[in-house]
């Protein structure tokens, strides 16, 4: 929760638009496919703080600059959302209404803040637009951008990326795309490339063509107020996962497996599961599993080309060996995306929908280049993502930790960040499960 007194933390806030350098055509609409329109009631929030020897010299003036250029590539991003007026389903008018660009400033350094973030994860709200799409379509834009200039010079960038635009891939790709134009690569103009035109790609599963997808949760009509808010209030807390933690959790429980049958990622989950169901009522059975999949993405696209599978444990979750539900995960999943696809289509993408919570969610950014991002040959100090528009399960997002500063190695050096948002019951009770199995003994990845 955000204090008034912590709302003071950041002011001076101003807004503006941004849009394409080039005028974009006559008459271009964007059609989104079913796997966009099933995620038309999320957002993607990232937040990338880059310490002052990485933005000196990067006004606004610079940065609104490099913009034309980056968004003459994106310029979906720019668009606006209409209805058919035949059957109501959504479609995009690219008329470069532009993105819409905030400027603020923070009177703490970002080593300040970074330590305040430890404490309460809620003041990232304050550095992140959260602003929806709707009630009026026209002029609501999908993309809004934040930049927060703090007392050393250092600045936070954000993004409010409307998931109906593409996943986590496409908006990492997006933002690491501006990084190098605003280095002096050039802008090489895709024109209709940037926005994926793949069919289908889904992975058919073995159940019955009718059988409805487990992972797509129908909601209540929402009109056009493009958002789901859950039943409960909810909590976020983000847990780094050192190299030793890991090593340690591996250790403890799938010490007993070869090292290449226990993928990072799946490992985590369930251990996350175990540890849920271990303190929730009613313990989730079903989860659902959202990862990337770079081999489907056209150069520097935008869809929503991830793999969303459902896992059912067909035992009772609370206390069972992590390793079963490992290998429910890794051997089990259904993949959804065709059968999620074909339910959407069913009234032309006129239905509301969620996915995020409506099962417990593990999401994995693990293939996004999170930290490919460079201003001035520096990348951020950190970079999070956190989901909204949840169901009640709540989402559990696993993305890489920044390198340790300390370490010689160039590589995977950081660990992982696991960041739950969760009912703030069940997170206070997830909070002493952490304490107990020494999860929340840790040294700063900031120190």
């Amino acid at each position: 929760m955000v204090l008034p007194v912590e709302e003071k933390l950041v002011h001076s806030i101003r807004f503006s638009s941004v849009g394409p350098g080039r005028v974009t055509g006559t008459d271009v609409v964007h059609h989104p496919k079913p796997m966009d329109l099933a995620m038309k009631l999320h957002y993607l929030r990232g937040i990338y703080y880059f310490s002052s020897q990485a933005t000196r010299g990067l006004t606004t003036k610079v940065i609104k600059e490099s913009m034309f250029l980056w968004l003459n590539e994106y310029y979906v991003t720019c668009g606006r959302f209409r209805r058919s007026p035949d059957t109501g389903r959504p479609f995009m008018k690219c008329n470069d209404c532009g993105v819409r660009f905030i400027e603020a400033k923070c009177d703490k350094t970002i080593h300040e803040w970074l330590e305040m973030l430890k404490e309460n994860c809620e003041l990232r709200k304050l550095l992140v637009s959260d602003q929806v799409i709707g009630p009026d379509l026209p002029f609501s834009p999908p993309l809004l951008i934040q930049i927060t200039i703090f007392k050393c010079g250092g600045f936070a960038l954000s993004l409010n990326w409307a998931h109906i635009l593409g996943d986590a891939l496409s908006v990492v790709d997006f933002i690491n795309r501006w990084a190098q134009i605003i280095s002096g690569l050039p802008a090489d103009g895709l024109k209709q490339l940037h926005v994926s035109d793949r069919s289908s790609t889904a992975q058919k599963t073995p159940t019955k063509a009718n059988q409805e997808p487990v992972s797509l949760i129908p909601v209540e009509p929402v009109g056009d107020m493009w958002t789901y808010s859950p039943k409960c209030k909810m909590g976020t807390f983000a847990l780094h996962l050192t190299l030793p933690h890991l090593k340690h959790l591996r250790s403890k429980f799938f010490g007993h497996v070869k090292p290449e049958k226990v993928p990072l990622f799946e490992s985590i989950c369930a251990i996350f599961w175990r540890w849920i169901a271990d303190v929730k009522e009613g313990e989730p059975q079903v989860v659902t599993v959202c990862k990337g999949d770079p081999s489907k993405r056209a150069i520097r696209s935008i869809s929503n080309s991830q793999k969303i599978s459902a896992v059912r444990a067909d035992f009772s979750v609370k206390g069972s060996d992590p390793h079963e539900l490992l290998c429910l995960l890794v051997d089990r999943a259904t993949w959804e995306n065709a059968q999620i696809e074909e339910v959407v289509e069913r009234d032309y993408g006129v239905s509301d929908f969620i996915i995020y919570g409506g099962n417990l969610t593990f999401v994995d950014i693990g293939e996004a280049d999170l930290y490919g991002i460079e201003l001035k040959e520096h990348k951020p100090l950190f970079a999070d993502y956190t989901i909204e528009g949840l169901g009640d399960e709540g989402v559990i997002v696993i993305l890489p930790a920044p390198n340790d500063p300390k370490s010689s190695g160039d590589h995977d050096t950081g660990g992982m960040i696991v960041t739950m948002t969760l009912p703030e019951s069940l997170l206070s009770k997830l909070k002493v499960v952490l304490m107990n199995n020494g999860m929340l003994q840790y040294d700063s990845i900031f120190s």
